[in-house]
C-alpha cells in the first residue's frame, strides 16, 4: 500500500515538473544554441566588399547573423531588402528605422508572406535607437538559409554544396555605396547516433553505480556533473550570443531553475534526506533534460554550432545533461515508488 502511495506521489511530482517545464517553454526554446538561434548545416559566410572604406567591417555571428562594425567618422546605413533605408551605424550609436519592412521582416526566422501596411519602404524613416556602440548585428535573409532544403541537398546530404554563391547587402555612405558579398554552403553534419548511444551510456553507468537510487553520494555527483555540463553548454552559447541582455536573461531562465534544483537535491542527499533530495533530483533532472538537453538535440548532428566552446565540446555537454538528466529522472522516480529510501550518506 505504502509503495502504491509513493507511486503515485511520484508520478505526481513528475506531472508537476512537466507542466512547470510546459509553462517555461518559451525560455526552454530560447536556450537553443545561440541564445534562440538553431544549429544548422548552412554555412554563411562574407566573401568581399566592394567600395570599402577604412574602419568599416562585417563578419558573420552566431546563428548566421551579420555584424557590422563602423569605426570611421561617418554614418552608414544599411539598406533593406526593398532598398530603403533600415539601420543607421556610426559614432552616435545604432538606430532602426521603425517604417522598414525589413525591421518587421527580421522579426521572423522565416520571411512573413504579408507585411502590414505600417511598414512602408517609401515612407520617411523613423529612426529609434537601439544600440549605444558603432557596431550592429542584425538577421538578415539575404544571408541565410531559411527555405527548404534545395534539390541538390535532398539528393546527395552527405556533399557540400554552394547553395547561394553570391548574396549581397548594399551598404551607404554619404555618397558612396557598398555592397557586401558573400556565400552559403550546405556543410554536412557529422552522425548524431554516437553522441546518443553515449548519452545512453551514461544513463545506465549513473543509474548502475548509484544502485538505482540507493546511493545517495552517488546521485548527488551525477546531479553536480550535469549541472557542470549545461552550465559548460549555456556559456558557450552566451559568449557568442548578440541578443539583448534581457533576452539572455529569458533564455537561461529554466536551465538556472534546474541548476538549482539539482544543487538543491545533492545537498539534501548529502545530508541523509532521502525524500526531499528524491523529489527535487526528479524535479531538477525533467528541467535538465527537458530545458537543458532536449530543445539542442539537432545540434548533435549539425556542423553549424554557435558556441564559444567549439563544437565537440558543445555536443558532449549536451549529451552529458541528457544522460544524467534523464537518470536523475528514473533514479527520483525509482526512489519515489519503493517503500526503501536512499541509504544514510555514511553508508556506501
Amino acid at each position: 500500500m505504502r509503495a502504491r502511495r509513493q507511486g503515485r506521489r511520484a508520478g505526481l511530482v513528475a506531472v508537476l515538473a512537466l507542466l512547470l517545464v510546459g509553462a517555461s517553454a518559451g525560455p526552454a526554446a530560447a536556450h537553443a544554441i545561440g541564445t534562440g538561434t538553431e544549429a544548422s548545416n548552412y554555412r554563411t559566410r562574407i566573401l568581399a566588399i566592394d567600395q570599402a572604406v577604412p574602419g568599416i567591417s562585417v563578419r558573420t555571428v552566431a546563428g548566421g547573423q551579420l555584424e557590422l562594425t563602423n569605426r570611421s567618422s561617418e554614418e552608414v546605413v544599411v539598406l533593406g531588402y526593398r532598398l530603403e533605408p533600415y539601420l543607421r551605424v556610426g559614432p552616435a550609436g545604432v538606430f532602426e528605422n521603425q517604417r522598414s519592412p525589413s525591421t518587421y521582416t527580421n522579426r521572423f526566422r522565416t520571411a512573413p508572406a504579408d507585411i502590414p501596411s505600417e511598414f512602408d519602404p517609401k515612407a520617411a524613416p523613423e529612426w529609434r535607437r537601439v544600440g549605444d556602440g558603432p557596431t550592429a548585428a542584425w538577421h538578415d535573409h539575404r544571408a541565410h538559409w531559411s527555405s527548404p532544403d534545395p534539390p541538390a541537398v535532398k539528393a546527395s546530404p552527405g556533399v557540400a554544396h554552394v547553395i547561394a554563391p553570391d548574396w549581397q547587402v548594399p551598404l551607404r555612405q554619404g555618397d558612396r555605396t557598398m555592397v557586401v558579398h558573400g556565400a552559403i554552403t550546405w556543410v554536412p553534419g557529422p552522425s548524431p547516433w554516437p553522441w546518443a548511444l553515449i548519452a545512453l551510456a551514461l544513463f545506465v553507468a549513473a543509474l548502475a553505480a548509484a544502485g538505482g537510487y540507493r546511493r545517495p553520494k552517488v546521485l548527488a555527483a551525477v546531479a553536480l556533473v550535469a549541472v557542470a555540463a549545461d552550465m559548460v553548454h549555456t556559456a558557450g552559447a552566451l559568449l557568442v550570443s548578440t541578443a539583448p541582455f534581457a533576452a539572455e536573461l529569458y533564455g537561461t531562465v529554466t536551465s538556472a531553475a534546474g541548476w538549482a534544483l539539482a544543487a538543491l537535491a545533492a545537498w539534501r542527499l548529502l545530508r541523509g534526506r532521502a525524500d526531499s533530495g528524491l523529489l527535487y533530483l526528479l524535479l531538477g533532472g525533467v528541467f535538465l533534460t527537458l530545458a537543458g538537453a532536449l530543445p539542442d538535440l539537432p545540434a548533435l548532428g549539425r556542423s553549424q554550432l554557435a558556441s564559444a566552446f567549439g563544437s565537440v565540446v558543445t555536443r558532449a555537454a549536451i549529451t552529458v545533461t541528457l544522460g544524467l538528466g534523464a537518470a536523475m529522472v528514473a533514479a527520483g522516480i525509482a526512489g519515489f515508488r519503493s517503500p526503501r529510501r536512499a541509504e544514510p550518506a555514511g553508508v556506501s
